[in-house]
C-alpha cells in the first residue's frame, strides 16, 4: 500500500490498482457537500422570503385601493323580529278577554 496526494492506492494485482479515498480526504468532500447544501437551502430560504413579501406588498395594495374605492354604506336597520305570543300568554288574554 502506498500513499499518495489523500488517496491510498492498494495493490491487489499487477493489473489493476484500486484507488480508495482515505478518512481525512472523505471528511473534507463531507464538510464540502455540507457547505454547498446549507448554501442552497439559505439561498431558497430567501427567495421563498422575497416572493412572501412581494405577494403579501401586492394583496395589501389591492386591498388599499378595494377600500378607496368602494362607497360607504349606509348600516341598514334592522326590523324588529316578530314574535308570536306563547301558548299560556293566548290562554291568559282569553281568560281576562271573556
Amino acid at each position: 500500500m502506498r500513499r499518495q496526494a489523500g488517496l491510498l492506492l492498494r495493490e491487489k494485482d499487477a493489473t489493476m490498482n484500486t484507488v480508495k479515498p482515505d478518512a481525512a480526504a472523505l471528511k473534507a468532500e463531507r464538510e464540502r457537500d455540507k457547505a454547498q447544501a446549507m448554501r442552497e437551502y439559505e439561498a431558497e430560504k430567501r427567495a421563498w422570503q422575497a416572493n412572501l413579501l412581494r405577494l403579501r406588498a401586492l394583496r395589501l395594495a389591492r386591498e388599499s385601493t378595494l377600500v378607496e374605492a368602494t362607497p360607504a354604506r349606509r348600516p341598514v336597520a334592522k326590523k324588529a323580529p316578530i314574535r308570536k305570543p306563547s301558548p299560556a300568554r293566548m290562554r291568559s288574554a282569553r281568560r281576562t278577554a271573556s
